[in-house]
């Protein structure tokens, strides 16, 4: 796959250095195949998005890991709204709101998920009408819970305020995979907070229950001095929000001795032809269905936010 950076000709050095930097987090991280060429007349406007879009495969999709710093890259470029990874049941959109306060909003379509990421704001959730309104005060490593049936609000606090809004287009699901699944809804509160979420994570030596609903399941899940299972989920998305500890993390390829464990779910002994990262706090990870997986912290204590998506 191959994307370019497309530069003025009378670009500034700092912008042609943008391009090497955001190139290189695009080999390391996505692994794609990005190059600077230098074209005699291109609008000098379209330098930023540009830069942006070499980060991205052709079908602007998120794939395996994704570094904090590559994140931080992208914010900077995302403009007010970037979707930065579609699929039929789910996507993910980097979104910016700064200064002045935003109209009320709705997305019928979707149930969202907030990962805030930089900067706070006050959020009120509710119709918009006076007397329903629900006001909050969020800020980074907050989670917020927006159903497709409320209506929201963002009054930014000075600067910007950024954040990860994944959407989940099921109203259900069928299968009730994953630890904490169950047939009765158990819905997150409108905000976690970040020192509970810290909280949850410092305590916990086993997985930790934050929304089992509709057709999403997110879990603090930690390992703690032992490796996860070597897996593959055939009927699910994860998405991995990490927050403690680092670990090796291994992507796509086969297992081995795969097995099915339970409906849809195939544990093996091991894992072969793998795509290999270091993953640590603030990183995001995109495990697609159907891809082999498999996380080893060492002695170390590794949490992340597990949002899982299942038909």
């Amino acid at each position: 796959m191959q994307r370019e950076c497309i530069v003025p000709a009378n670009s500034t050095s700092a912008v042609n250095s943008q391009c090497e930097i955001i190139q290189s987090h695009c080999r390391a991280h996505l692994q794609l195949k990005t190059s600077c060429r230098l074209p005699k007349l291109v609008n000098p406007t379209l330098v930023l998005a540009n830069l942006l879009l070499a980060c991205l495969p052709a079908s602007g999709q998120l794939r395996d890991v994704v570094k904090s710093a590559g994140v931080d890259k992208l914010f900077v470029h995302a403009g007010e709204s970037l979707e930065v990874l579609a699929k039929p049941n789910l996507a993910i959109v980097f979104r910016v709101s700064s200064e002045k306060t935003g109209a009320w909003q709705k997305h019928p379509d979707a149930d969202e998920f907030w990962f805030v990421r930089h900067g706070g704001a006050s959020i009120a959730l509710g119709t918009g009408e006076a007397g329903d309104q629900r006001h909050y005060k969020v800020m980074a490593g907050d989670v917020v819970n927006v159903p497709r049936t409320t209506a929201y609000q963002i009054m930014p606090n000075a600067g910007r305020f950024e954040y990860i809004a994944v959407r989940v287009f099921p109203k259900e699901r069928r299968l009730g995979i994953g630890i904490g699944a169950s047939g009765t809804p158990r819905p997150m509160p409108d905000v976690a907070p970040k020192a509970q979420i810290d909280a949850t994570f410092a305590s916990a030596v086993q997985n930790v229950t934050l929304h089992s609903a509709g057709a999403v399941l997110i879990n603090h899940v930690v390992y703690k001095g032992a490796p996860g299972p070597r897996e593959v989920h055939q009927t699910c998305d994860d998405l991995y929000f990490m927050r403690i500890g680092t670990a090796q993390a291994q992507l796509d390829g086969t297992l081995v001795a795969g097995k099915e464990d339970s409906p849809g779910e195939i544990r093996g002994t091991g894992v072969t032809g793998s795509r290999k990262f270091t993953i640590g706090p603030d990183d995001i990870v995109v495990v697609p269905r159907n891809t082999a997986h498999f996380m080893d912290p060492g002695s170390n204590k590794l949490g992340y936010l597990l949002v899982k998506v299942c038909d």
